[in-house]
This record gives structure tokens, sequence and C-alpha cells, in this order.
């Protein structure tokens, strides 16, 4: 008998988990999560790359899957991948099933890390097509990527005005993604990432670094909570925060 990725995923599921999980992810039907633990879900991906990959190539194949857990592990299977053109076929195959915040955000790709950082600029044309895209967690997608250069060499001033140009969205789950992209921009990269710390200012004529208010209070609040920024540099953002209007 034929080892079944899928049955393997449900012995693995706990209703209590499953009903805490749904709470976090609203966009998604309760009836497709299981509750299984991302770190159970990891082991379990390089125990299937170890000991089934006839059945890991069939499971990729098999989509749509019928859990959000199997979504999961999916992209914690791909992020095993170690070449990039192969790595980047497949996750473009799966983009049409990025659908919550938690598939896009458990993206981290070994064809990039280690000894295959030169794979990294590749990553970033990748990650600036993805926030052109017209999909809600794609651009997500490309944005919560792109963090992954911020303490590299291959980190560029023009990433932030990139990530920026989405700040406007209406879209909640890509706001907070430019939130979180500019809190952890100025951990890593102080100086660039500051002057964007401002209110936008389209009246001026002037291409100057700024976001729009409701993500500069989200950006100043995640970067406030940071162990990484210092005591000083958060008085100021309260001072920036405070400044704000209550609505944009």
């Amino acid at each position: 008998m034929s080892y079944s990725i899928s049955q393997a995923v449900r012995e693995l599921a706990e209703p209590k988990l499953a009903e805490f999980t749904a709470k976090l992810l609203p966009t998604v039907d309760p009836a497709r999560i299981l509750g299984v633990r991302t770190p159970t879900l990891r082991k379990l991906a390089k125990k299937l790359l170890r000991e089934h990959p006839q059945e890991v190539t069939e499971f990729k194949a098999t989509v749509p899957h019928d859990f959000q857990e199997e979504d999961l592990l999916h992209v914690l299977l791909l992020n095993e991948e170690r070449d990039f053109a192969t790595w980047h076929t497949e996750i473009t195959g799966f983009l049409p099933y990025m659908t919550n915040w938690t598939l896009t955000d458990a993206v981290s790709p070994a064809c990039v890390k280690g000894g295959k950082a030169a794979n990294l600029p590749k990553l970033e044309r990748s990650c600036l097509n993805w926030m052109l895209d017209d999909r809600v967690y794609v651009q997500r997608l490309g944005v919560v990527v792109l963090m992954s250069l911020l303490g590299t060499e291959y980190f560029s001033p023009e990433h932030l005005r990139a990530v920026a140009a989405l700040a406007g969205s209406e879209e909640y789950y890509v706001r907070v993604a430019v939130a979180w992209y500019f809190a952890e921009a100025l951990a890593r990269q102080e100086r660039a990432a500051l002057p964007w710390f401002a209110l936008a200012d389209s009246s001026d004529g002037t291409d100057s670094p700024g976001l729009p208010a409701v993500t500069l209070r989200m950006t100043i609040t995640k970067a406030i909570e940071s162990r990484r920024i210092s005591d000083g540099l958060k008085a100021e953002l309260r001072q920036i925060r405070a400044t704000l209007p209550r609505r944009s």
C-alpha cells in the first residue's frame, strides 16, 4: 500500500488547535482547518523528502489540496528545494493557492541561504514582480520575502520605495506586510528607512519619502515593539505617532 501524505497530515490534527487557528484565519473556511502545528509540519516535510520522495512529487502535483495544513506543508516542502530555478517554477505554480498570510509568511527557500546566497538577486526580481501582481497574497508574498534581503549586500533603498507603493492598499493584509517590512528595515537599515517614517504628502508635487497615516501608525507600533530599536529612537517614533490624524 502506498504512503498517503494527506492521511499523515490528518493524523496530526488537534481539534482544539483547529478552533484557535480558525480565529486567526478569517479568510479560510474553518472546515479546511485541521489544527496541525507548524513545527510538526516542518518535521514531516523533512521526513517525507527523505523517506517518500515519489509521494512528495505526486502530492505537489495534486492541487488544490483539501486542507489548509496541506497547503502549508506544500510550502514547507518547497522551502527545502536547493535549486533556485526548480523552486521558482514550483512556487510560481502554487501562487494561485496562496490565499492567506500563514502561507506567504512561511516561504523561506533554502536555495538562497548560505552557499546559495548568490541567488538572492534572482529572488529580488521575483519579489519585485510579485508586488506588481494584482492578487492580495501574491503582493504580500513579495513584501514578506523581500525582507530576507534587508541584512545583505543586495539590499537597495529602492526596495523601500517599491514596498511603500503598496502602503495605500485597501487590503489589510497587504498594509500589515508593509508595516512589518518598514519596522524590520528600521532595525536593519536605519539610515535608509528612517526618512520613510513620515506622513506621505502627495500635495507637494515631490516624490519624498512617507507613508499614509493608517499604515504609518501600524508601522510605528510594530517598530516600538521591536527589541532591536533603541529607546531613544522609539521615543522619536512615539512623537511622530502623536501627530498623526486618527483617520487617513
